[in-house]
């Protein structure tokens, strides 16, 4: 699956202040998306790299599939499998 899509919400840290979540998942981006993501939000003040996190979670899809004969009986299952891509970045600006 693919998104082309960078979104960033803002969060409150463990301290009280106001950081940000940046997400930049899918097989179509990368973390410098997120790190772009970044600067945007921040500006020219710059940002506190936080934390990191990624991962990739592989998904089965089983779809039921009905014959093409509807006095047929038979009935089959097709499997799709592949992964989601998730990318998120914790900063907080200067």
């Amino acid at each position: 699956m693919l998104q082309g899509c960078v979104t960033s919400k803002e969060v409150f840290l463990a301290d009280g202040t106001k950081g940000y979540n940046i997400n930049c998942g899918g097989s179509g981006m990368n973390y410098s998306n997120c790190l772009e993501k970044a600067g945007e939000v921040c500006g020219t003040r710059g940002y506190h790299l936080l934390n990191q996190q990624g991962e990739v979670v592989p998904f089965s899809q089983a779809i039921r599939e009905l014959g093409a004969n509807a006095q047929s009986s038979s009935v089959g299952y097709s499997i799709t499998s592949g992964a989601t891509v998730t990318r998120n970045l914790f900063i907080k600006c200067k």
